[in-house]
């Protein structure tokens, strides 16, 4: 692993993720994105009606980037 690499890559975590809402949630979902900018690191979630929920996952383990997700929609 290079220094400064993450041991988790939640980007390819988030990706997957989205896959697998995207056909089995309840929730009408369209894209989850991994956004890395300005030192935060956040989860957009696109619903099919254009809305978009942003979730802040900083320094969250990909366990509690999916328990950040799920506690997002179920708001």
């Amino acid at each position: 692993m290079k220094e400064g690499e993450n041991m988790e890559n939640k980007k390819e975590f988030v990706e997957k993720l989205g896959t697998i809402l995207i056909m089995y949630s309840r929730e009408k979902i369209t894209k989850l994105e991994y956004i890395n900018a300005n030192g935060e690191e956040l989860v957009r979630i696109t619903f099919t009606n254009g809305y978009k929920k942003y979730v802040n996952i900083w320094g969250d383990s990909c366990v509690a980037v999916m328990n950040d997700i799920y506690k997002a929609l179920i708001r």
